[in-house]
């Protein structure tokens, strides 16, 4: 008797060939959704904290916002520019909608306010970008066990039957059917091998996803305010001009 994989493989009914192939396919999506997100992730750090490095210096010194607003064309794959990015240009632009109106503190602080709910829905547009794959890792890591668990339980009916039925070599104990119970309980092996990596990964994800969105809220927060501080009391222009500080780390 071969107990080998390969043997058992070529020993296995056709319900728990099934199983074992779509448990490989699942495999095999995890590790796609897995790599994926990592280099997403790896790349969007990276970018982002470049991002609010170049940004600092820009936004901290007079006259440079308008450059600060040109810096998200530079980091398009930067989740924290595509947040921080459109609220600066939604500040300046603001302002010179306003005219002469800008001198009000009411006004500038209702552009802010605007502006500031702005970065809002666009951290949560982030957020849901970097999430997706995530729920069907989840949805893998869960289901796994129970598609191996419904080969083994499947393979084991099978090798009852056989036991109690002699023309299938029935009659001869349990070593008579032990390759059909090994068989069985491979399904399950394998499923709780998919369940096990996808979880894992899974859960990394998230803790690195937590972390990324810490970044770009304390950043977010920050520049808007120091918009606010930089906007009380100020002329228009000095307005636009006013510098702000970003977290970078």
């Amino acid at each position: 008797m071969d107990f080998s994989l390969l043997g058992l493989w070529n020993q296995m009914g056709a319900v728990a060939k099934v199983v074992v192939l779509i448990l490989l396919g699942m495999s095999v999506y995890a590790i796609g959704i897995v790599l994926e997100r990592f280099l997403t992730f790896r790349k969007g750090k990276q970018q982002s904290l470049a991002y609010l490095a170049a940004l600092q210096p820009l936004v901290s010194t007079r006259g440079r916002l308008g450059e600060a607003v040109a810096l998200t064309n530079s980091y398009k794959d930067a989740p924290a520019a595509r947040v921080m990015g459109p609220a600066l240009n939604d500040f300046v632009s603001g302002l010179d909608s306003l005219g002469a109106a800008a001198g009000d503190a009411v006004e500038v602080e209702l552009l802010i306010h605007g502006v500031t709910r702005g970065m809002e829905r666009a951290k949560k547009r982030e957020a849901a970008a970097l999430q997706r794959g995530l729920p069907v890792l989840a949805t893998i890591s869960s289901s796994a066990p129970f598609v191996g668990l419904f080969g083994t339980v499947f393979g084991i009916i099978t090798a009852f039957q056989q036991m109690a039925d002699p023309a299938k070599g029935g009659g001869g104990g349990l070593a008579s059917v032990s390759a059909g119970i090994a068989e069985a309980l491979l399904t399950t092996a394998v499923g709780l091998a998919v369940a096990i990596g996808s979880v894992w990964f899974y859960n990394f994800f998230v803790t690195k996803l937590d972390q990324f969105s810490a970044v770009i809220e304390d950043s977010a927060g920050e520049l808007a305010d120091q918009l606010t501080r930089s906007t009380r009391g100020a002329a228009p222009a000095a307005a636009v001009n006013a510098g702000a500080t970003v977290t970078t780390a």
